[in-house]
């Protein structure tokens, strides 16, 4: 029983009177090192993977994995809150969070009070499992009766979630991303695999299938699969029995500022444009159809999120010519962004962006090629080096610049040199950082908010 201790930490520095310390290793530091720091500070119960030495009155527990050990112990001194909500995991490369903001909008539309995890207000995508415990005892707490999540690759592969239950599962897509982490697209998919073999039999996986990825997705999950998809192709799952779930997507029509779109009979008009939206919202309205909420009731909610901060963000400070924040930082994300505003565009499209240090360098090049190839201008700048030269990064970018293709190191100088250079009709593209705050140089944290830098220079 957990519930005769203070609380649970796995960082020795948090540990207070009473509490569990579970020492993880890490790839920096190994938390069993700080064992005697927790001991001392007060902790109770020490749980490892290796045997440890501990004084009377405090308890050891050894395990085979201290990460599963953690999200366990998590969900049972916090009274597993994930069975007292209709829990809904969103997982995939791109498009978790503006799939979460859409759903959670479509739940509060139906009258639901609902809680959400993600990107955007809890630093990491999926936060650690004693954190992520936390936050869902306290909505419950607070009277919610569903939440929706992102679920990272990198927080199902450090069992991070484990433990919790999902009523819903969601999967966008999967495309070249984290192989710095994963190694390969294979390593990839079966992180994102345990989200669905993880569902109960009365849980429900909600699958893009024009995704290449999907039909295996679906084979996995052990309870119902509802299929969602854009193109007219015909997909062969292992279960077609939900015609009630069924959903015919047409009429989609892209606008400088709006799109419109037709699901069954319902025409939604959304701010929210590009293709990638129209996968977002289908698979929203797919998830407010699990819950029984009526499609009128779903085109309402979809409808009333006007944006999400950092994703396809327009600004507007009286420019006479389109400027749009995104956290594109995936040669599949990137690729979109250009394509979906480039035909809307009377004039040049103007593409600002960088990639992180210490990550994935493989994409590095594919998303130069991705950039010099779709955008009129391009300017190669710093993301968050990390460790790394940002020139070095920048160099593996584009590693020979060509007349429309620039490098400036400093984010500000590149983004003043794209605004510099846009007229009217124009459209600037500043990619990779959406909404962070900060850029990460060798662990110093620089305050930077691409919206604020565009606010300054124009204002």
């Amino acid at each position: 029983m957990v519930s005769k201790y203070t609380g649970i930490t796995y960082d020795s520095r948090k540990v207070e009177e009473g509490n569990i310390f579970v020492a993880i290793p890490g790839s920096k530091f190994d938390g069993a090192n700080f064992i005697p720091d927790a001991i001392e500070s007060g902790a109770k119960m020490i749980v490892a993977e290796k045997d440890v030495k501990v004084p009377k009155g405090v308890e050891f527990k050894k395990v085979p994995s201290v990460r599963k050990a953690l999200a366990e112990l998590s969900c049972e001194f916090y009274g597993h809150p994930s069975k007292k909500l209709k829990l809904i995991g969103v997982t995939g490369t791109n498009g978790k969070t503006t799939t979460c903001y859409l759903i959670q909008s479509v739940l509060e539309k139906a009258g639901y009070k609902s809680g959400l995890i993600g990107t955007i207000n809890s630093g990491l995508t999926t936060p650690a499992a004693s954190d992520l415990q936390k936050e869902l005892a306290d909505m419950v707490a607070k009277g919610c009766t569903h939440c929706v999540m992102e679920v990272s690759s990198h927080s199902l592969d450090q069992e991070r979630v484990a433990g919790t239950h999902f009523a819903v599962a969601i999967f966008t897509n999967l495309t070249h991303d984290h192989l710095d982490f994963h190694k390969d697209m294979e390593n990839y998919l079966k992180a994102k695999l345990k989200l669905f073999s993880m569902i109960s039999k009365e849980g429900v996986a909600i699958v893009n299938v024009d995704d290449p990825y999907g039909k295996i997705i679906s084979e996995v999950a052990p309870g119902e699969v509802i299929p969602y998809g854009v193109t007219q192709a015909k997909h062969e799952l292992r279960d077609t029995k939900h015609n009630e779930f069924d959903t015919k997507v047409n009429d989609v029509y892209f606008r400088d500022n709006e799109m419109t779109l037709k699901i069954n009979s319902f025409e939604i008009r959304t701010p929210l444009i590009g293709v990638p939206n129209v996968y977002n919202i289908v698979a929203a309205y797919q998830t407010g159809l699990v819950f029984k909420i009526p499609q009128s009731t779903i085109k309402k909610g979809i409808e009333a999120l006007k944006s999400v901060p950092g994703r396809y963000q327009r600004l507007d400070f009286g420019q006479p010519y389109s400027i749009i924040i995104d956290f594109a930082h995936s040669p599949d994300a990137l690729q979109k962004l250009i394509e979906t505003y480039r035909p809307l565009t009377v004039g040049k499209t103007i593409l600002v962006f960088g990639c992180p240090g210490d990550r994935d360098r493989d994409k590095r090049p594919i998303m130069g090629e991705i950039a010099s190839r779709l955008a009129n201008e391009v300017i190669v700048t710093t993301d968050d080096p990390h460790s790394e030269k940002p020139e070095n990064i920048i160099d593996e970018i584009v590693p020979r610049p060509s007349s429309h293709v620039a490098k400036v190191v400093d984010r500000k100088d590149a983004i003043k040199k794209a605004l510099e250079m846009a007229k009217k009709g124009d459209t600037v593209l500043i990619a990779g950082r959406g909404h962070e705050k900060y850029q990460d140089f060798n662990g110093k944290k620089i305050p930077l908010d691409d919206v604020e830098v565009v606010r300054e220079i124009l204002k």
